[in-house]
């Protein structure tokens, strides 16, 4: 994905079933995941420290949209 101002976002993984991992630049900014929870179509989102967690919710959620 493209970041104005900063390194883009590349996503690693299977999108559909929700799991999955953002990194920039080689490094792991978030993961989203279903495994944390038995709900049916609830996944949680990981932030790193230090990341931007609205970026990054954004992020997930246009990848859920687009699905």
């Amino acid at each position: 994905m493209d970041v104005e101002g900063a390194p883009d976002l590349d996503v690693q993984g299977n999108i559909v079933d929700h799991e999955y991992r953002i990194e920039q630049d080689g490094r792991r900014v978030a993961e989203v995941s279903k495994r944390w929870f038995r709900v049916a179509e609830t996944y949680g989102v990981e932030v790193a420290p230090g990341e931007d967690p609205a970026l990054i919710i954004a992020v997930t959620a246009v990848l859920d949209m687009s699905r």
